[in-house]
């Protein structure tokens, strides 16, 4: 039996479900397990979506988002838990708790560093997004597949392969979002909500993001440090930081970039790289995880040096030059 069958077998078992987002959700991870939550629901099983994070504002359109419990409000123990769009355990925060509780716990997951810490573990490494996987899940369940489901579903392949841009997205991919076209999704506000609305403590965030953004090693590397003052001054949020890291990647020269946020619980890197480099490689080495250009890891020190910590990676990979 395939990764895949035994996945189903198991979900199919199951009375009480949890589907869990990881922290710092995005796109992918929301849409992923909402869509999951309707199916499931569709056949007739108790299911919860449950997050350790803050819903970005761009997402609060996904149908179902309202649903989404805190660890705190679980109401497990629960027959399955599936940890969704999520490479390892820390990911999870603490809706670790209630993965570990469930009698059966299930991974799926596209991404390339994914741990297996599940008893069944559906990972496609290098997929476009977690939602195609959950997408073929939904389909081999039998469910037909809503036009709210495929709202959620199509939000997550966007959201993950930059609108359809990046090498990552698959024929596969715009097969199943063409399919999913035909639910009525309503691509237009889907692009408006996601890509061209956002809110003025963005925008202050945004002009902030330019102030601060330098080069470093030959110019191979673009650097934004985003400090807590930063966030308060612009009224924004360190999750509205998210995104602004392509930004410093866009320059014509650049290698690599991170975007490094001060949060309660250490310092976010969000890392990227621009073909062929990788920093896969970097964000593991502390702790994190994530895709060969597109990745991220918490450092829990001061800003300025966990931002060394990472450039000093970054010359190592870089090479003569840096």
């Amino acid at each position: 039996m395939s990764a895949f069958e035994d996945w189903l077998c198991r979900a199919r078992e199951a009375k009480r479900l949890a589907l869990i987002a990881h922290v710092s959700p995005d796109g992918d991870t929301l849409g992923a397990t909402l869509a999951l939550r309707l199916a499931f629901l569709s056949l007739g099983k108790a299911v919860d979506v449950i997050c350790d994070g803050v819903v970005p504002r761009n997402l609060n359109f996904i149908p179902g988002v309202e649903s989404i419990l805190s660890p705190e409000q679980a109401k497990g123990p629960y027959d399955v838990a599936a940890a969704v769009d999520i490479s390892g355990c820390d990911r999870m925060g603490k809706s670790e708790a209630i993965f570990d509780a469930a009698q059966v716990r299930l991974v799926v997951d596209h991404h390339k560093t994914n741990t297996r810490f599940g008893d069944v573990n559906y990972v496609r490494e290098g997929e476009s997004a977690t939602c195609l996987l959950a997408y073929e899940i939904i389909v081999a369940l039998g469910v037909t597949i809503t036009r709210e489901m495929a709202t959620c579903l199509m939000t997550g392949m966007s959201t993950d392969t930059g609108h359809f841009q990046y090498t990552a997205t698959s024929p596969q991919t715009l097969i199943a979002a063409g399919e999913l076209l035909k639910t009525g999704v309503d691509i237009s506000l889907m692009t408006r909500r996601l890509y061209r609305t956002q809110s003025m403590e963005r925008v202050r965030l945004a002009r902030r993001v330019y102030e601060k953004l330098y080069f470093a090693l030959d110019d191979q590397v673009g650097v934004v440090k985003l400090t807590r003052k930063d966030f308060e001054e612009t009224g924004s949020t360190a999750d509205e930081a998210d995104g602004f890291v392509n930004r410093a990647l866009e320059v014509e020269g650049v290698r690599m970039a991170v975007l490094a946020s001060e949060r309660d619980d250490g310092v976010k890197m969000s890392l990227r790289a621009v073909e062929p480099d990788s920093v896969a490689p970097i964000a593991v080495t502390f702790g994190g995880g994530g895709h060969a250009q597109a990745a991220g890891c918490l450092i829990d020190r001061p800003i300025d040096e966990a931002t060394e910590m990472i450039l000093s990676e970054m010359k190592k990979l870089l090479g003569p030059r840096a």
